[in-house]
């Protein structure tokens, strides 16, 4: 597809989805605002929908009103955008024949993720009655969340992982119920494929649920060896149009097609943020041939906002480099050092699993850097371990600053920071940080105030050699220390070039014993 056809049809899916009007009542209201604010367009009027949803009584907990929004249009228009109910067309072979029964399986878990991240983000925003309704909404979201956990319908429940795992503040509070659904398909999937349990995919290897898997297993940070191969089986339900479908039997496929837009959706997403060598274009030209005259994308009917936002957002995220489409696992807040608010060094050895199993990533050139704080010990010699705990505060504050990259509390006062694979050297950025971090130190510290120095190495090192690139830079410190016994107030900085010497083996940077003050 030529730049300029792929400029046109998003633009006409932006004016499509610009122009739409949004029923508060609808079960796709908390995910149609998110797909505005993600397009970067003017904001809702989220005090009046809020206002709204408080003017509405929930019924039973156990009711199709249990929430103050419906899952399905059985008793809503849906907005200006949803065709009448017989316009909706058939989306999968293996759902209920029934409409409506049909939709609450998309509805739903969007209703949970996306209902709990849109009302947890405008709490935040301290947006009067949003803290309310969400914990209101809460319990009733990880009851109905629950129940995918069963294991009875593989393409749902791995719907609605997928719809948590993408949702970082509705992952955040559901995700011990997200963890529960990823470890009961995990061992099902032994094989690297999600199969099916219903005709006409009985027993058939079900790419849809296979990269949903695949979306929620990253998420978590678990069973990484088995993302791998459910990325393989993903990438073999592509076919020649761009398009991804499940391996149906012929007359099936002839009746109901052999791709379908939500298949396409989640493969593409999955493919396109994990597998440098994927390339997304032909799944966008297949969306493209998939766009209504009205500027939606068409897939079963109610969701055509939401599915056409989607596709917007996965073609501006392929323009960029793959090394700002990356997405580093997420880490649970309870999982994060409460010094530095950066995770443990844990998530490094998560990470090293992540990038040695999969085989676009285990290729892929990806920056590290190690760094420590010259003068650290002494600083909290002379001031205390509650100020020592403040400057690992600030530094963690200002490691986490650097674009496409993860910083990971190493212990003590060492840090690692991992780039994007294909992000280029993180050495420019760091010397930035270190040159600035005087200035910073003082404005947070005072003037009379010895200030903590940054000592840096970075490197560059094949994905699957993470972990050596680790021990090559801690044990490249030891000369760096020695080269500068007391470094200036911003610190040095050196690259290690890729499996460099070091010199004499220096001491381990991981478990130096009890000595090692401020430790998590």
């Amino acid at each position: 597809m030529l730049n300029a056809e792929r400029a046109a049809w998003i633009q006409r899916a932006l004016t499509a989805i610009r122009s739409a009007t949004i029923d508060d009542a609808s079960p796709f209201a908390a995910s149609e605002a998110l797909t505005r604010r993600a397009l970067g367009m003017a904001k809702d009027d989220d005090a009046a929908r809020l206002s709204f949803w408080q003017s509405r009584v929930p019924g039973s907990r156990v009711g199709d009103d249990r929430y103050r929004w419906e899952l399905s249009h059985h008793r809503c228009k849906g907005g200006s955008h949803v065709p009448p109910k017989e316009e909706w067309t058939h989306l999968r072979p293996d759902v209920e024949r029934d409409p409506e029964k049909s939709e609450v399986r998309i509805s739903l878990p969007l209703a949970i993720a996306d209902g709990c991240e849109y009302l947890a983000s405008l709490a935040e925003d301290g947006e009067p009655g949003a803290a309310a309704l969400l914990s209101e909404a809460e319990p009733l979201f990880r009851r109905d969340l629950a129940a995918y956990v069963q294991g009875t319908h593989p393409w749902t429940d791995t719907f609605a992982l997928r719809c948590v795992a993408v949702r970082p503040r509705a992952l955040d509070r559901l995700r011990p119920l997200a963890l529960a659904i990823a470890a009961s398909y995990a061992p099902l999937a032994e094989g690297g494929a999600v199969l099916g349990l219903r005709y006409p995919i009985h027993e058939r290897p079900l790419v849809s649920a296979s990269a949903q898997l695949a979306t929620g297993l990253h998420a978590l940070g678990l069973e990484l060896p088995l993302l791998a191969e459910l990325l393989s089986t993903v990438r073999a339900g592509q076919h020649d149009n761009g398009g991804f479908g499940e391996p149906m039997p012929d007359g099936v496929a002839e009746k109901f097609g052999r791709e379908d837009s939500l298949t396409t959706l989640v493969a593409t997403e999955v493919l396109s943020t994990l597998d440098p060598s994927f390339d997304p274009t032909s799944a966008l030209s297949w969306f493209a041939t998939k766009q209504h005259k009205d500027g939606f994308i068409r897939g079963f009917g109610p969701e055509l906002l939401w599915l056409t936002g989607q596709v917007v957002l996965l073609a501006n995220a392929a323009k960029r480099p793959f090394a700002e489409r990356f997405r580093f696992p997420l880490v649970a807040s309870a999982n994060l050092d409460r010094k530095t608010a950066l995770p443990f060094y844990a998530f490094f050895d998560d990470l090293t699993h992540l990038f040695g199993a999969l085989p676009g990533l285990a290729s892929a050139r990806v920056p590290v850097a190690f760094l420590d704080l010259a003068g650290f010990g002494a600083f909290n010699n002379a001031f205390g371990q509650d100020l020592g705990d403040d400057v690992l505060a600030a530094f963690a504050a200002e490691l986490a600053k650097v674009p496409f990259a993860r910083a990971i509390r190493d212990g003590g006062d060492e840090f690692i920071v991992v780039g994007a694979p294909g992000r280029g050297s993180l050495a420019a950025d760091l010397d930035r940080l270190r040159k600035a971090w005087p200035d910073r130190f003082r404005e947070r510290f005072g003037e009379g105030v010895p200030t903590v120095a940054p000592r840096v190495l970075c490197t560059i090192a094949a994905g699957r050699e993470l972990r050596d690139a680790r021990e090559r830079l801690g044990r490249g410190m030891g000369p760096v220390k020695n080269a500068a016994k007391k470094p200036p107030p911003e610190g040095v900085l050196q690259e290690l070039g890729a499996g460099a010497k070091t010199g004499a083996p220096a001491p381990s940077t991981r478990g130096r014993g009890p000595s090692k003050k401020n430790e998590p």
